[in-house]
């Protein structure tokens, strides 16, 4: 009697222990985080969906994968990232997952 309660113990121990490690593993990698940033437009590449911008803040250069589901805007009418040139001024809604950065929307701001 005492060994099948010493190994019913160790079987649901063993179990217990098991579901603890796997629900530590998955948990961080589903974050998202959006963010905001605004600069000049270094580069525009349509064929891989990225566009580079210059921060205005700390003059970093970000690059920025831009869906096609991305909201672009130029003066209030809506445009395509073909649109969008080297030195154009932009602020741009973001969401970043991990190391890669997803553009949501781009507001082109019309030349002063």
């Amino acid at each position: 009697m005492f060994k099948k309660l010493s190994v019913l113990t160790a079987v649901v121990c063993a179990f217990a222990f098991t579901g603890i490690v796997l629900a530590d593993t998955t948990a961080p990698a589903t974050q998202l985080k959006s963010s905001f940033i605004s600069g000049e437009v270094i580069s525009v590449n349509v064929a891989a969906k990225q566009i580079v911008v210059k921060n205005s803040e700390d003059k970093l250069n970000i690059t920025l994968d831009v869906s096609n589901n991305a909201n672009i805007r130029k003066g209030g009418k809506a445009i395509t990232l073909y649109d969008i040139a080297a030195g154009d001024k932009v602020v741009v809604a973001f969401r970043q997952k991990g190391d890669k950065r997803a553009a949501i929307s781009i507001k082109v701001r019309a030349p002063k």
